[in-house]
């Protein structure tokens, strides 16, 4: 039984790990009939702008960084997880996992 256990919170460890990733390259601005090489990244969710070499968070769960070369966002809550008897939710506020009974969404499963 405690392998079993022990089998199942590994698949769920490295079912969360799987996340995703987008890269975007940066375009050069037209100004005055020559390109403009950009100095920051826009957030794709709000707009916002961030000098090269940062790293911020987003509203929707984005771990977003800013290099010369583009911008790339990851998520910050990991990827499918399938937990049988359970509906998983990503809580907007702590950007993880949370996992409700299917037959009583108000009661958690752990």
């Amino acid at each position: 039984m405690k392998i079993l256990l022990s089998l199942t919170a590994l698949s769920l460890t490295l079912a969360l790990c799987q996340g995703f990733c987008t890269f975007s390259e940066h375009k050069a601005e037209i100004k005055d009939g020559k390109p403009v090489p950009p100095t920051e990244c826009t957030d794709p969710y709000d707009g916002s702008k961030h000098p090269f070499g940062s790293k911020w968070n987003t509203a929707q769960c984005m771990e977003c960084t800013c290099s010369e070369s583009g911008m790339q966002c990851c998520s910050r809550y990991g990827g499918i997880v399938d937990v049988p008897g359970c509906k998983a939710v990503v809580n907007p506020n702590t950007c993880k996992y949370e996992f409700y009974k299917l037959d009583d969404p108000s009661k958690p499963c752990f």
